[in-house]
């Protein structure tokens, strides 16, 4: 009798497990923590109109625009939900709630992977919800931790500050390479490690720099490398200026930032339609050394005529960014007085030898990335 007991009580549990499972109880409008006027236009228990509750502060993909929302956007946390899945309907105006506390930052948005099947099989969704953050179109991290907005958001900025993030596949890297214009690829025995550790405390110095690593000889070979180079080895891609230079030094966190110091700003810089913004819209307090071909068609012409050039001499002007301000060397030019005029302006020193330039200097046409081939330096 003991076991029959003990046997139907197993077999009523069950049952109740399962139809908690079809038919998930639904939550109140006041834990959703919706705007009353929302919940007038929307009825919760209809599985598919919820989602539109937050449709204000999440943005909804599905697998016509997914691919051209993640080239677009940089740092997307993506929340992968079934619109009959109880604990998708919880977890949604947390969500939604974190998406505001991110604005700016990151992008969060939802899929439903019920519907989009395809997404669903080619990132793996196997349960409701599931929460993916993607950096530059690839996935990166998967979110374990507890479903609250605080959370969420804080271990969102947690990711984005990380040094390095990984590549596997080449399908990865050529979705990176559509949103970046510079970039610094490791070729690592592991992803984890002594190699690892110092390419990411080298990318600590180097904000305006994005850097990933990966240990997949064809990824390499998309990047440059030569998928047999003896590792680690590292690459700093420059797409703007089409080119691909290879570091030569030895693997330490010092060695790699100051080669992508000197790499990112070279010391002399010919002036291009490709650059030319750049090089007029650079608010940094050092020198960048410019050189402008006077008679060339185009924009060396242009800029010779903006700041009054003209003749056949040599001349050497300096230009700040920061008040369009242009102050000439005048006299012998040799290394000395260069020197010392270079000085004299990062001290601001030649205040009284400046004249204003014109702001259509700061509007020069530049080229997108896209048609740029890499030429590898040495």
């Amino acid at each position: 009798m003991e076991k029959t007991k003990t046997l139907l009580l197993l077999l009523t549990s069950s049952i109740i497990l399962f139809k908690l499972y079809l038919f998930p109880p639904t939550q109140s409008h006041e834990d959703l923590k919706a705007e009353p006027d929302e919940l007038e236009l929307t009825n919760l228990n209809n599985n598919h109109t919820w989602p539109l509750l937050y449709a204000k502060d999440v943005v909804s993909l599905n697998g016509k625009n997914f691919s051209e929302f993640m080239g677009k956007n940089r740092n997307v946390m993506v929340m992968f939900y079934a619109n009959w899945c109880y604990w998708s309907k919880k977890l949604a105006p947390e969500f939604a709630a974190a998406a505001k506390m991110l604005k700016g930052e990151a992008d969060l948005v939802m899929v439903d992977a019920y519907l989009e099947k395809d997404l669903a099989k080619e990132y793996n969704i196997l349960a409701y919800p599931t929460l993916y953050l993607f950096v530059a179109g690839v996935r990166q991290f998967q979110f374990f931790g507890e479903r609250t907005r605080d959370v969420i958001s804080a271990w969102v900025r947690e990711k984005m500050t990380l040094g390095t993030y990984s590549i596997t596949t080449t399908d990865e890297a050529e979705r990176i390479l559509t949103v970046e214009s510079k970039l610094v690829l490791g070729f690592l025995h592991d992803l984890e490690g002594m190699e690892s550790e110092e390419l990411a405390a080298a990318s600590k110095l180097h904000s305006d720099v994005n850097f990933y690593q990966t240990t997949s000889a064809d990824v390499a070979e998309f990047f440059h490398i030569h998928p047999k180079s003896k590792r680690p080895a590292l690459i700093f891609l420059h797409l703007e200026a089409g080119k691909a230079t290879p570091f030569r030094h030895q693997f330490t966190r010092l060695a790699i930032a100051n080669f992508v110091t000197h790499t990112k700003h070279p010391l002399v810089v010919t002036l291009t339609i490709h650059n030319a913004q750049f090089v007029f819209q650079d608010p940094r307090k050092q020198l960048l050394h410019v050189y402008v071909e006077m008679n060339s068609e185009g924009v060396g012409r242009r800029v010779s005529q903006e700041f009054g050039v003209s003749g056949n001499a040599p001349r050497v002007i300096a230009y700040s960014a920061r008040d369009a301000k242009k102050y000439v060397l005048n006299g012998e030019l040799t290394l000395s007085s260069i020197k010392s005029f270079g000085e004299e302006f990062l001290e601001d020193k030649l205040l009284n030898q400046s004249d204003q330039i014109s702001e259509t200097i700061l509007k020069l046409p530049s080229q997108s990335r896209a048609s740029y081939q890499l030429r590898t330096h040495e």
